[in-house]
């Protein structure tokens, strides 16, 4: 069951990109009420007095437009260079190539647990634009936080545990807002996404991970890189897929139970799984992300910043999949100063040796930055 869940990872491979959309706010007309001066000197102050009136309106409107937008742009960041919703929830052709049409709109077979069974086992995952009978045009802004900070749905059935809700579940409320105001300003996508299918196990909602069990730096509370650890934290642990993919998972395919092996790395992937070519090996194991002797030791921020953003390790081999890094990769799309705060983070960690984690060897050339082999991702 534990590389089972794997598939639920599989799409980060390849990375897709969002358009965030803003909100015109039109300005309001002051003129209307000025149009009463032909009336005399009365009717002209009382033109002036509605155009002023009017005017005030129209920065208040400005102002909470432009407050809109930008959540609305906080939240494509999370949603698609942070968390990396899109790889999961947009559907692939058969070369695994996104559809960008439908960005978001969910898998209609995302993942199959028992495909030589056409009833059993089928995973989609859920159309998130806003279409009112396909997406989630229907939901209340709390049944869509509940789902992917909770692992409930609309409902009240228990989300399957590829979706890392246990996660996400430690996403700050401005932020939980701001991945629902951008979920919201999609074109709304008519994808009817089938119900999953019996998976010959129950279905239960997996416990939160702790936000204390989260590693946490060593840094002093007085060092200058202290608060850029805990961004970095916050990123990594949060709200971010790092945590998920660099830690072992228990039997179900969540993290919850293994809390002492947060960021140590050794969790499975494999290549069949992913979909590729068998020059890689057949199974991929996710890199132990603490300064041990077998993790980042000698790492500086820079070297993880290379790494998220061009998909290089320290010593230039590509990562391989499903590691979303390089040019085209969702972490392609994080800022620099998020980006080293999490280089500050995790270079900062206890080490912790999570015994031998097989190095991914493949050619350096025909997969690209994303994946054509080197260190393990």
């Amino acid at each position: 069951m534990k590389t089972l869940r794997l598939a639920a990872i599989g799409g980060l491979v390849l990375s897709m990109m969002g358009a965030c959309s803003s909100d015109d706010t039109s300005p309001a007309k002051g003129g209307e009420a000025g149009a009463a001066g032909e009336a005399g000197a009365g009717g002209a102050a009382t033109g002036a007095a509605g155009a002023a009136g009017s005017a005030d309106a129209a920065g208040a409107a400005g102002a909470a437009g432009a407050a809109q937008s930008a959540q609305v742009v906080r939240g494509q960041y999370i949603v698609v260079h942070v968390a990396g919703c899109p790889d999961c929830h947009t559907p692939r052709d058969a070369m695994g190539v996104p559809n960008s049409a439908m960005m978001l709109a969910g898998n209609a077979a995302f993942a199959d647990l028992n495909p030589a069974d056409d009833t059993k086992g089928l995973v989609p995952t859920p159309n998130l634009t806003p279409d009112m009978d396909t997406g989630l045009g229907k939901w209340t802004d709390a049944q869509i936080k509940n789902a992917f900070q909770n692992g409930i749905d609309a409902d009240g059935k228990p989300l399957f545990s590829m979706m890392p809700y246990y996660v996400f579940h430690n996403m700050t409320d401005s932020d939980a807002d701001a991945v629902v105001a951008y979920l919201r300003s999609l074109p709304a996508v008519i994808h009817e996404i089938p119900e999953r299918q019996d998976l010959g196990f129950p279905v239960t909602q997996a416990s939160p991970v702790p936000a204390s069990l989260i590693p946490d730096t060593t840094l002093a509370l007085s060092d200058p890189d202290y608060l850029h650890a805990q961004n970095g934290r916050y990123l990594a642990g949060s709200i971010g897929a790092c945590m998920e993919c660099h830690s072992q998972h228990d039997a179900m395919g969540a993290i919850p139970l293994m809390t002492d092996k947060l960021f140590q790395g050794n969790e499975p992937f494999t290549r069949a799984q992913l979909g590729l070519p068998p020059v890689f090996p057949a199974t991929i194991y996710s890199a132990n992300l603490t300064p041990a002797t077998n993790g980042l030791a000698g790492w500086t921020p820079a070297d993880v910043v290379q790494a998220l953003h061009k998909g290089l390790s320290k010593d230039n081999k590509p990562l391989c999949p499903p590691m979303p890094s390089g040019p085209t990769g969702a972490l392609a799309g994080l800022t620099d100063g998020d980006a080293t705060d999490i280089g500050i983070y995790l270079t900062t960690l206890a080490p912790k040796d999570n015994g031998v984690i097989p190095l991914c060897v493949a050619p350096s050339s025909g997969m690209g930055a994303a994946g054509a082999g080197g260190t393990g991702n």
